[in-house]
């Protein structure tokens, strides 16, 4: 199994839209979800409510801005770049993306222009390139970590 370099973007708003678009710019053949099912809260011995549908659950978290929850998904394009696409939603309203790409040392990054691309694109003003690292749930945890990793 390849190893990762894992790319992440804090994004200051959850709207739907930017995810949606998102996808549609960086996955044109689409993502396939790595879940059959969410149950809410994440992790939850007895959830409040079990969502079969990522759309379902991302409107739920763009309005409950103060839930955390994070969602893997596969890029339908195995010669792409991009391998995964991570949605980890803060506890503090956020979003950081996380975008995987084959490889093990940030700083030999081959693709740093689609790195710095998606950093433009989000809009993301912390960003930062890791080797199979989740970072932490909070935005200003992620800020620091950035600050210990390889800034983008």
């Amino acid at each position: 199994m390849p190893q990762y370099i894992d790319s992440y973007y804090l994004v200051d708003t959850r709207k739907l839209e930017i995810v949606y678009d998102f996808f549609s710019k960086y996955f044109p053949l689409g993502v396939k979800e790595l879940a059959i099912d969410y149950p809410f809260p994440e992790f939850s011995d007895l959830p409040e409510k079990i969502y079969h549908s990522v759309r379902e659950l991302l409107v739920h978290l763009e309005d409950n801005i103060d839930y955390e929850y994070t969602i893997y998904f596969d890029n339908k394009d195995r010669s792409a770049t991009i391998k995964q696409i991570t949605l980890q939603y803060t506890d503090d309203g956020k979003i950081i993306f996380g975008v995987s790409i084959i490889g093990n040392d940030p700083s030999l990054i081959q693709e740093i222009k689609t790195i710095k691309d998606i950093k433009n694109y989000l809009n993301s003003k912390n960003a930062c390139a890791t080797v199979e690292e989740l970072p932490p749930i909070n935005s200003s945890e992620f800020v620091e970590f950035c600050n210990e990793r390889y800034r983008i």
